[in-house]
Parts: structure tokens; C-alpha cells; sequence
């Protein structure tokens, strides 16, 4: 589950279905540090089995340059218990670092670059495991190990930043001048884990779909898992492609393009309720079992008080994503809400693997829910790192059928209601990529270079709204086939109707 960052699941699955304190932040760029590494096969074969930080130096080997990337020596090794490193040191270093978060409940080092120029090999980069081994679906490693569910918790990219700050200045003879982290889903969980507990780390940082309140999250994955088994309640993927397909029909064109695309969701007033059968059943329908689990689906979880707990998710990508989040058709099992929230509640809330989800009653476990998001979740304070000066853009999919966008809307509007509008405005900026899945993927433009974006706003003071960021649609040879603006919230890009609709040109970021 790239969940959930970084990934677990490729960009091809999740089309199918499925990372110093600041240093002037306004007045012009800094000249870079960095430079060239002298006989880097030998430099760079003599850290294998040295101490740096406190890590153990396992691996170096020298990877050699392409048409992608430049030359790096990439260090292996491990801090800690089952916490492991990945860093790539550039020959021809451009002076920055970049760490860049993981996925699922981690377990590997995931080698993804969200942002195209954060794998062109200039930079530093930093990855961990999340401090444990295994599959990114599997929670049993957290069962009886307090260190892994720390270091998964919070602790984990931290401490490896600390490890690459020392190698950088034994390697190189001086720190990056500046440091950013980018993540998507638990990695852009991570990516605010470190702006909130660990404010003087990173300069820029670029957040993704974050699963940033992990355990209310999973709660609703329960929800959903515990609806879809009741029943009579069961929906199909064909079920979700007539919900998708009635969602386009009814809202497609409210951006003036009918493009496969709802650009404009607030505007959406499509409603499940339209989809009641009346008379035959089939799967262009909904009876009234599945009726209710639409609605546990679409509607905002609530505690027994009426308290919100997650928000539900938007219409559209359920003709794709169903097939790996809520059914499991494309994975030959369940879906990954059920598996993720399986791992939650065995291995963290009840700490019995025999533990049953269908019938788990997360209302009885408030202590243990309680103590996970102690480790788990982020909150909104980001007050001393926006006051350090630092930077974050957070963007999300409207199709996401992992992490609901509307979370990440209320996330954007609670750190207003936090540190207050003027002080988040200044500092941060988020944006809806519509029409886009899980990270990536869907029916919309998923690619846009965010990483550049956060380092024109950090280095020369020029916001990424004032950037015209293009995202871009591209076929399996990476040829562009539609491109739009990446708009501010709450504006969306609008056709101005003329030229052609799958063409950026065509668009204006509009209220």
C-alpha cells in the first residue's frame, strides 16, 4: 500500500486500482554547497563497516550514472534494533538533502521519487524501513516490540536524518545547505510528523495524500470492512462503477470540459441516495442493504456522541480503485482497507492476532486507540516550524480511495483554526489534484514537480501558487497526454471554452 508514501504498490497498480534550520527564506538564493566527490570508488567503498551517528555502516557501493541519474554511492546499514538506512551520496553533489518517506506500515526501503527531480541523483537521500522488516501490509512485527512501533510512529526518519547530517559532513567536509522531505500517504504522514515534532530538520517540505490521523482513519476502514460484510450489504466493482459513472454524469461538466474528470467536487451535488433500485435489482442499483453501506461509505464516521471522526470519502475512481481498496478483486484477496485495519486492530489496539475485525468495537478500546495516536497521529500545531520559516505545500487526489482528500481539507483548515490563517497562509499552500487516486493514477493529471516548487518558495521566496504548476497525464512511454494547472484550494482549473481540453493552456484556476 504506498500508504500509506512512498510504496508499496507500483504507479502502474495504483493506476489499475491503486519524501541546518532555514537559511534565509525570502531575499534570494543562497549560493549552493556541494561540489565534486574526488575518486568517489574509493571514497566511497571505505565507509562499508564504519560507525557514523551511531549506525552501522553495512553496504557501499558505487552506482553508476544513466541518462536518469548522476553517480551516487548508496549506503546500506542499521541504527538501531530493525531500524535500516538507505542513503545516496552524489558524486557530483548539488549541497541539498532530500528524505523522502516510506509506505504501508513500512518494512522495506521503498526507491521512489514522487517529485521527477528527486531521483535525478544531486541530491543527499535519506529513506528508512520505518523500523521494521516485512511486507507493508503486515503489522505483526508491532505486536511485541515497543521500539518498531516508535520508530514507526515518529521516531524512525528522525534518526536517520541525524545519521545523514553526520555522514554528509565526514563524506563531503560540510552539511546540505538545505534539507527537504517528501512523502505520499503514510509517508505524507511522516512529511508532517517531522514539521510538527522536529521543526528546525527540514527547510521545504511536500506533502502528499497524508494519513496523518492514522487511527481515526482505520477506524472508518473498519467501518467500511465491517458495512460491506453485512448481509445483503456487499458492493461489487461493478456497483461502483455505476456509482462513478452516475457521479460523471451528474458533475463531469461543471468545469465546462466533459473529460472524464470532476475538477470542481465542491460544486458536485450528486448524491448515492439516486441510486436506489425500485423494483429489479442489478448492478447499476442499489437495494437497500447497500444502500446503508454507500452511506458508511460517503458519510463522515461518528463517535457514539456524534463526534466526527473521519470524514467519508468523495465521489469517482470507484470503476478503478474499489478493485484494491475495498473489494481486493485486483490484489486475489481482500481489500487493503480491510487488511490495514486488520493489522490496526490485532496488532496494536487488541494485541491479540486472534483478534476478530468484523466484530472489533473500537468504542470499547478508547485506552488503547487513545495510546497509538499518542504515537501514531499528527496533529495541526505547526506553529514553530512555520515561525522557523519553514515551508510546506500539501496536495491530494479527489479520487483517492486510500486516504479521503477531505481529510486533508480539514487538516488544511485545522492548522488555520490552530496557528491561524495569516500565519499558515504565509507558509503553506495546498491544492487538489482532481481526478487523481492514491498517490497516483486515476483519471486525471497525477504527475507535478512539487519538490522544484517548495525549493523556489524556500530559496527565492516564490510561492508555488505563483509557479503555474502544470500536472501532467502520461501514457506507459511516459508521453504527456493532458496537462493541467495545479490549483490553490479552494480555486479549481476551469475551461475557459476554447482550445483544446486536454491542454493546460485551456484552463484558469478559478473560485
Amino acid at each position: 500500500m504506498v500508504f500509506i508514501s512512498g510504496r508499496a504498490l507500483k504507479p502502474s497498480v495504483l493506476a489499475a486500482g491503486v519524501a541546518a534550520l532555514l537559511v534565509g527564506c525570502g531575499g534570494g538564493r543562497e549560493p549552493e554547497q556541494g561540489g565534486t566527490v574526488a575518486e568517489p570508488a574509493a571514497a566511497c567503498e571505505k565507509l562499508a563497516g564504519t560507525t557514523v551517528g551511531g549506525a552501522e555502516i553495512g553496504s557501499s557501493t558505487l552506482v553508476a550514472g544513466t541518462d536518469d541519474h548522476g553517480e551516487f554511492c548508496r549506503v546500506t546499514g542499521v541504527i538501531h534494533s530493525n531500524l535500516a538506512f538507505r542513503i545516496d551520496l552524489p558524486s557530483q553533489w548539488n549541497g541539498m538533502l532530500l528524505a523522502q518517506g516510506g509506505g504501508g506500515w513500512d518494512g522495506d526501503i521503498q526507491d521512489y521519487a514522487w517529485s521527477p527531480s528527486g531521483a535525478n541523483g544531486n541530491y543527499l537521500v535519506v529513506r528508512t524501513n520505518g523500523g521494521r522488516n516485512g511486507s507493508a501490509f503486515d503489522a505483526s512485527p508491532f505486536l511485541d516490540d515497543a521500539q518498531a512501533r516508535l520508530d514507526f510512529g515518529h521516531l524512525s526518519m528522525h534518526t536517520a536524518y541525524t545519521v545523514a547530517m553526520e555522514l554528509s559532513a565526514s563524506h563531503y567536509g560540510t552539511p546540505p545547505a538545505r534539507k527537504y522531505f517528501e512523502g505520499c500517504s503514510n509517508g505524507g504522514r511522516e512529511a508532517l510528523v517531522q514539521a510538527s515534532r522536529y521543526p528546525s530538520d527540514y527547510d521545504g517540505i511536500v506533502v502528499r495524500a497524508p494519513a496523518y490521523n492514522f487511527t481515526s482513519m482505520m477506524r472508518h476502514f473498519l467501518a467500511n470492512s465491517q458495512a460491506m460484510a453485512v448481509p445483503g450489504g456487499y458492493l461489487s466493482d461493478a456497483h461502483g462503477a455505476a456509482i462513478s459513472n452516475a457521479a460523471l454524469s451528474r458533475c463531469d461538466a461543471l468545469d465546462g470540459a466533459v473529460d472524464g474528470v470532476v475538477a470542481n467536487p465542491a460544486a458536485c451535488d450528486f448524491t448515492v441516495e439516486t441510486m436506489r433500485c425500485t423494483g429489479t435489482t442489478s448492478d447499476t442499483c442499489l437495494t437497500d442493504a447497500q444502500m446503508t453501506t454507500a452511506r458508511t461509505l460517503y458519510s463522515p464516521l461518528r463517535a457514539a456522541d456524534g463526534t466526527e471522526i473521519y470524514p467519508g470519502w468523495g465521489y469517482g475512481g470507484e470503476a478503478t480503485d474499489w478493485a484494491v481498496w475495498l473489494t481486493g478483486s485486483a490484489i486475489g484477496g481482500l481489500g487493503s482497507q480491510t487488511i490495514f485495519a486488520d493489522g490496526l486492530v490485532k496488532y496494536w489496539l487488541a494485541r491479540d492476532p486472534a483478534a476478530q475485525l468484523l466484530g472489533f468495537d473500537p468504542e470499547a478500546h478508547g485506552a488503547a486507540l487513545a495510546l497509538a495516536s499518542t504515537i501514531i497521529d499528527v496533529g495541526p500545531d505547526l506553529a514553530s516550524y512555520f515561525s522557523g520559516g519553514g515551508k510546506l505545500i500539501l496536495a491530494h487526489g479527489t479520487t483517492d480511495w486510500a486516504i479521503s482528500y477531505k481529510a486533508s481539507v480539514k487538516y488544511y483548515e485545522d492548522v488555520g483554526a490552530t496557528v491561524g490563517k495569516e500565519q499558515r497562509d504565509a507558509a503553506m499552500e495546498f491544492f487538489l489534484q482532481p481526478g487523481v487516486g492514491h498517490c497516483a493514477g486515476g483519471a486525471g493529471p497525477d504527475s507535478v514537480e512539487l519538490l522544484d516548487a517548495v525549493r523556489a518558495w524556500v530559496e527565492s521566496g516564490t510561492r508555488p501558487s505563483s509557479q503555474r504548476l502544470i500536472a501532467a497525464k502520461k501514457d506507459e512511454a511516459g508521453q504527456r497526454t493532458a496537462t493541467r494547472p495545479l490549483c490553490r484550494y479552494p480555486t479549481y482549473p476551469k475551461y475557459l471554452g476554447a482550445g483544446s481540453i486536454t491542454s493546460a493552456e485551456s484552463y484558469a484556476c478559478t473560485e
